[in-house]
């Protein structure tokens, strides 16, 4: 399977239907720190520059703020395909170009697991923990737990339909492999 079919299957989205206005790079607010910019992201799957894509800091970058198919005239969702190129990374083992994005992408779905929702303070305790800055923030979550704002992990694990749902998705995926 083409590298823009898979992606293209992932992402509900039909890539070839961009036609290069760049509307989407010029809403993008993270667009300047982006090596390829979300209008070369989407040219880039079509073209099936693969590696590029996948390799690119810009996947990474993105927000998922839905700017971009806000402003695209073909009503494509580009963010869409940026999360699609992020799942086929993890997929593939490429290690993303921004180290803290991957143990951030990988805690958001074990917290999912432990959980059954995100809990941003231990998501983001192990991200900084596991990212070798863990005192990083200490500081502004002292001033956020003297304010009330910090709340402790909820004591009932409670991710069983969570567990569930990803189990039948990772089969479902197997299955079409």
């Amino acid at each position: 399977m083409s590298f823009a079919r898979e992606v293209e299957e992932l992402s509900g989205q039909h890539v070839n239907l961009c036609f290069q206005c760049s509307k989407c790079s010029s809403g993008c607010p993270l667009a300047d720190q982006m090596d390829l910019k979300p209008a070369q992201v989407m040219h880039s799957v079509r073209l099936g520059r693969e590696q590029a894509v996948l390799t690119s800091a810009a996947i990474w970058y993105c927000l998922g703020c839905e700017t971009c198919g806000a402003r695209c005239p073909q009503g494509l969702e580009p963010a869409a395909v940026m999360s699609a190129a992020r799942v086929l990374t993890v997929r593939k083992g490429i290690q993303p170009q921004i180290r803290e994005a991957a143990i951030y992408y990988r805690g958001f779905i074990d917290n999912m697991r432990l959980f059954g929702r995100i809990h941003d303070v231990s998501l983001i305790a192990v991200t900084h923990l596991l990212a070798g800055h863990p005192f990083d923030d200490l500081p502004l979550a002292f001033q956020l737990l003297v304010r009330g704002r910090l709340s402790p992990p909820p004591l009932r694990l409670d991710g069983a339909n969570f567990r569930r749902l990803y189990a039948r998705a990772q089969q479902r995926e197997e299955a079409l492999r």
